[in-house]
């Protein structure tokens, strides 16, 4: 009888400590969620304006974020949304700035961290992609990255503007298999998103250069006679 006592005793013990874990660990969650949403409060007017943030808003995302990452490090979304703001913080600097680039090297290990994380994530891929350009490095891990954009969010359209962008800004070096990828996005993003891909075409001036590919689809090829 006695035995059976303390078995139950101890029982009761160990669901207590399982107990205390579980609020804990949901408290340290709920904390870090409250850093995250601070972030994204502070860089919503930036996103609602289209603009890039004020190096002031992205010190204190930083700041909020970073938290976030010391309460929860395995948290992809942190990881991504912080390594965001390193490359927002770079933008603001001349691109001639080694500063600039130490920003973008960040970064990118940042994005390498969070696809690891979350390797189904077509945003993550795409974010890859346009650093890596930014960093005039176009080798094997940027068309992985691009070609897995492109497969794992087709629908996407934010994928899909970033494959645009990222192939009308390299399109005199892009493989050709690339520009396929390219040419598909493309295609798919003008269904809803015509504008902002002439947008874009006006903006790096290569449009001339894309419609001189061969098999064009048709609604592609309908957008150059048009422009």
């Amino acid at each position: 009888m006695e035995r059976v006592k303390l078995a139950r005793g101890a029982f009761a013990l160990c669901g207590a400590a399982l107990l205390i874990a579980g609020i804990h660990a949901a408290a340290v969650r709920g904390l870090a969620d409250a850093h995250y949403t601070n972030a994204r409060i502070v860089l919503s007017p930036a996103t609602q304006a289209k603009r890039l943030p004020a190096e002031t808003e992205l010190a204190e995302a930083r700041a909020s974020l970073r938290e976030a990452r010391l309460l929860e490090p395995s948290n992809p979304h942190f990881v991504e949304q912080f390594a965001r703001a390193q490359e927002m913080s770079a933008l603001r600097l001349d691109s001639r700035d080694p500063a600039a680039r130490e920003l973008l090297v960040q970064s990118l290990a940042g994005l390498r961290e969070a696809a690891l994380m979350r390797p189904g994530s077509p945003y993550v891929w795409a974010s890859i992609a346009a650093l890596k350009l930014r960093l005039d490095d176009m080798d094997f891990e940027f068309y992985g990255a691009l070609e897995r954009a492109g497969r794992l969010g087709p629908w996407e359209p934010a994928i899909q503007l970033v494959l645009a962008e990222v192939g009308f800004a390299s399109w005199n070096w892009l493989a050709r298999p690339a520009q396929g990828w390219v040419i598909e996005a493309l295609d798919r993003g003008l269904l809803r998103q015509q504008a902002e891909i002439q947008r874009l075409a006006k903006v790096h001036r290569t449009l001339p250069l894309v419609c001189q590919a061969a098999r064009l689809p048709p609604r592609v090829a309908a957008f150059c006679v048009k422009n």
